[in-house]
C-alpha cells in the first residue's frame, strides 16, 4: 500500500467528551480516522493506566493518580496470565470502557462508516516505553525485571490483538501504532538496558499485529537511532518531522531499504506545541516539501516516498482550542500535498 499524504492522528487529545472527541477525528481524518485517548477525562485514560489491565500484581490508585506493580502479588496472578495467554483468549486482555471512552464511541460512531475511510488507526503504548516508565514498589522498572518485562510483552500483544479484532468487525483496514517515546533513550549513558532484549519484545508485538492482519507503526516524538526501526518489520514509522527531519534523513541507505521494501514515513510535520501559533499551512507546505527533497538529494526517488501526514505528538496536554487548530492543521496540509 502506498499512501499519498493522507492525514492520520496520534492518540490522544484534549477534549472529555468522547463524542466530542471522536467528532473531531472523523471531520479532519476522513481517510484514516482513530480512536482518541482522552486523559484530560480520567486518569484511568492515561497512555499506561489505559493498557494496564490484567498485568500481574498491578497496584493503581487512581484517587492519588499512582500506578506500580507490587512483587508480593505477581506470584499469584502470574499463572493465570500466561494460561489466557496460551489459550489465546484475548478477551480476557480488553481494554475496558472505563479506561478508553473514546474508543467505545469510536466503534459506535464507525458503525456504517462515513464514505471515504481507507484504513482506521489504533495505538496501544510500546514495550520499551511501558517497560521503562512502570516501576515496581521499590521505585525500579521492571524493564530491569526479566519476568516482569516477558509479561507485560504478553499482555500488550493479547490487547494489540483484541484492539485489532474489535475493530475489524467494522473495517477491514487496521493500522496499530505502538507508542514509544522512550526510544529516545537508547544509547543514553542514563538508562542502560539490555538493548536486544528490548528490541525482541518490541518486534514480538510487531508481529502479532502483523499476525492478525493489521498494519503496524511506531510513533517516536524525540530523536532516536533511526537504524534500528528502519532494518525492524515495522510497516510505519512516524515521527517528529518539524523538529527532526535533518536527522532522520541521515539515514539514507536504511531509508532506502525500508521504503522499496513498501514501508511508509508517517511525517509529524504538524508541531503539537506552541508552535503552532507561527506556523500557516503555507510554511508547513513549504516544510515538508523541503524534508521530501531531503531524502531525494539523496537518490531516493520521489515516487518511492509513502507518506502519510499527523501532528508530531498527541495533543492530549493541549487546550482545546490550540488542539482543533493543530488537527485542522493537518488535514489542511493533507489535502494540498495530496493533490
Amino acid at each position: 500500500m502506498k499512501f499519498n499524504f493522507q492525514a492520520t492522528g496520534i492518540g490522544s487529545v484534549p477534549f472529555t467528551d468522547p463524542k466530542t472527541a471522536c467528532r473531531a477525528v472523523f471531520d479532519n481524518f476522513g481517510s484514516i480516522p482513530f480512536w482518541p485517548q482522552l486523559p484530560k477525562r480520567s486518569f484511568l485514560e492515561n497512555m499506561y493506566v489505559q493498557f494496564s489491565e490484567r498485568l500481574p500484581g498491578l497496584a493503581l490508585d487512581e484517587k492519588n493518580k499512582t500506578l506500580h506493580i507490587d512483587t508480593s502479588r505477581v506470584a499469584s496472578d502470574i499463572e493465570g496470565v500466561y494460561q489466557k495467554y496460551l489459550d489465546g483468549d484475548c478477551d480476557f486482555f480488553a481494554v475496558s470502557e472505563d479506561h478508553a471512552r473514546g474508543f467505545y464511541e469510536f466503534l459506535d460512531q464507525l458503525k456504517g462508516y462515513p464514505k471515504g475511510v481507507e484504513f482506521v488507526k489504533g495505538h496501544i503504548t510500546g514495550p520499551i516505553s511501558y517497560a521503562l516508565l512502570l516501576t515496581d514498589q521499590n521505585k525500579k522498572s521492571i524493564i530491569y525485571d526479566k519476568d516482569l518485562f516477558e509479561v507485560l510483552t504478553k499482555t500488550l500483544s493479547m490487547k494489540a490483538r483484541w484492539q485489532i479484532r474489535k475493530l475489524k468487525k467494522l473495517f477491514p483496514n487496521v493500522i496499530i501504532f505502538l507508542d514509544e517515546p522512550y526510544l529516545v533513550s537508547i544509547g543514553s549513558s542514563f538508562i542502560n538496558i539490555d538493548i536486544g532484549l528490548a528490541l525482541e519484545k518490541f518486534d514480538e508485538i510487531v508481529k502479532a499485529i502483523k499476525d492478525e492482519g493489521a498494519l503496524a507503526g511506531v510513533h517516536c516524538c524525540g530523536n532516536t537511532d533511526w537504524s534500528i526501526l528502519l532494518k525492524s518489520a515495522i510497516d510505519i514509522i512516524n515521527f517528529d518531522a518539524y523538529n527532526f527531519t535533518k536527522e532522520f534523513s541521515l539515514y539514507t541507505a536504511d531509508l532506502k531499504n525500508f521504503l522499496q521494501k513498501g514501508a511508509t514515513i508517517a511525517w509529524g510535520m504538524v508541531p503539537s506545541s506552541d508552535a503552532i501559533d507561527k506556523e500557516t499551512e503555507k510554511t508547513l507546505v513549504k516544510k515538508m516539501r523541503e524534508a521530501i527533497r531531503l531524502l531525494t538529494d539523496k537518490g531516493i526517488a520521489d515516487n518511492e516516498i509513502s507518506s502519510l501526514i499527523t501532528s508530531s505528538c498527541g495533543t492530549g496536554t493541549l487546550d482545546e482550542e490550540r488542539a482543533g487548530k493543530i488537527l485542522r492543521t493537518v488535514k489542511m496540509l493533507s489535502d494540498e500535498l495530496g493533490k
